[in-house]
């Protein structure tokens, strides 16, 4: 019997009893294997939450942070059930199936998706997401390198907000470490490194959070570059870890610049990138997150001022789009990335990035839509930066996809 259903997030199954989480005191409790249910899960309790046999959230979406990094460790997740917290009770056993969303009562013997074991090679790489640095060596021989390398995760686990690793002299270091065991586990393959992109709410958890200022919707708010290049010792800080990596020959890092609503952030970025002594486009690739429309429509602004790659966030490209949040259950029906005013954004921004010879990567949710990438492998696409759990289908989709655009080219040279 189904007892309440949500949004499934990965394709895992997990059994076990429900376990409640109100406080933190219930998140140090947890011995490993059950089924946590939480209102709202946050980045802080990631460390907990990798051991949890599932998740179930009353809010969240599909794109969020959690869910994304639980899709990683492989830990079965289903979100924006609305009221799991109030139907389910403490020590029930339930099954959760993470691919459609389905919380059952009891033991239910369902199948996990299984990956696909031959592995194609397309001319579109195949590049992973990465926010935790211990699964890079399993990843690595079957990805072409790192789309986006989002390094809050590696914060986040100390515990301290970025503020206080900074007055304590720690933040450098401890991001060089961090960053230094993706970038070797996939050398020569490119990662690009991501600054930071937190939003107010989830730091807001961490020791020295309270310097944060509410926002009703962070998502919107105070974020991206917009946030560091208010704080330019934080990005100083993220830049010097990059310097240091560079320095002890790490050659294939690249930088990406997040969130970006302006083409100033990005000049006073690299700005700030060459006051640390490392020079753009020379000695580090260095290149924007597209997010916000008005980089796409501002986008040749961007090739004047030098890109050396870009890469695609649809998910927060619809939510800016379309005036909808993308983490807000109420509304989670008008979140479509397929919407014609999104997909035709992403289509301007491929074409101008072929024109210009820059590679183009799509990251994200998105990235394992095998409607959007089939589309964007059409479209012309460099790469494809997946989930950790996708790089075998995604291989064997766009080398199928890639044959599609080959024999249609075909038939239309023989018409």
């Amino acid at each position: 019997m189904i007892l309440i259903r949500g949004i499934g997030t990965n394709p895992y199954i997990g059994v076990g009893k429900v376990k409640k989480i109100v406080t933190l005191e219930d998140l140090l409790e947890l011995d490993g294997g059950e089924i946590v249910v939480v209102s709202k899960a946050s980045r802080d309790m990631l460390s907990h939450l990798q051991k949890a046999g599932g998740v179930i959230t009353d809010y969240g979406g599909i794109t969020s942070h959690v869910a994304i990094v639980l899709r990683e460790f492989g830990v079965p997740c289903v979100v924006g059930t609305g009221k799991a917290t109030l139907v389910l009770e403490d020590d029930e056993i339930v099954t959760l199936d993470g691919k459609t969303g389905n919380i059952y009562q009891g033991f239910m013997e369902l199948e996990e998706e299984k990956e696909f074991l031959e592995i194609f090679n397309p001319s579109t790489r195949i590049k992973v997401n990465l926010n935790v640095p211990e699964i890079a060596g399993r990843v690595a021989p079957y990805a072409d390198g790192v789309g986006s390398l989002r390094i809050e995760n590696i914060i986040i686990r100390t515990g301290k907000h970025p503020q206080v690793l900074l007055d304590e002299g720690e933040l450098t270091g401890v991001l060089t470490d961090g960053v230094r065991e993706i970038v070797d586990a996939f050398y020569p393959k490119s990662v690009f490194f991501r600054t930071f992109d937190i939003p107010t709410d989830e730091l807001r958890h961490l020791e020295g959070g309270e310097i944060e200022p509410f926002e009703h919707n962070p998502l919107l708010g105070s974020r991206g570059i917009t946030k560091d290049l208010n704080n330019p010792p934080i990005l100083e800080a993220q830049f010097n870890a990059v310097k240091n990596l560079l320095d002890e020959g790490y050659s294939n890092l690249a930088l990406k610049i997040p969130y970006v609503r302006d083409i100033s952030e990005y000049v006073k970025s690299k700005k700030i990138l060459k006051k640390c002594g490392v020079r753009p486009h020379q000695d580090l690739k260095v290149g924007v997150s597209v997010e916000t429309p008005s980089v796409v429509l501002t986008f040749d602004e961007f090739l004047k001022e030098g890109l050396d790659f870009i890469t695609l966030g649809m998910s927060d490209l619809t939510m800016c789009s379309l005036a909808v949040d993308r983490r807000g259950v109420n509304v989670s029906k008008h979140f479509q990335i397929t919407h014609p005013a999104v997909m035709g954004m992403v289509k301007m921004v491929i074409d101008q990035c072929n024109q210009a010879d820059i590679e183009s990567c799509i990251t994200g949710y998105a990235a394992s839509d095998p409607r959007i990438v089939k589309k964007l492998v059409h479209w012309g696409i460099s790469s494809i930066s997946t989930n950790p759990d996708q790089i075998l289908k995604m291989r064997r989709l766009v080398n199928l996809a890639e044959d599609e655009v080959l024999l249609s080219n075909f038939s239309k040279r023989n018409i």
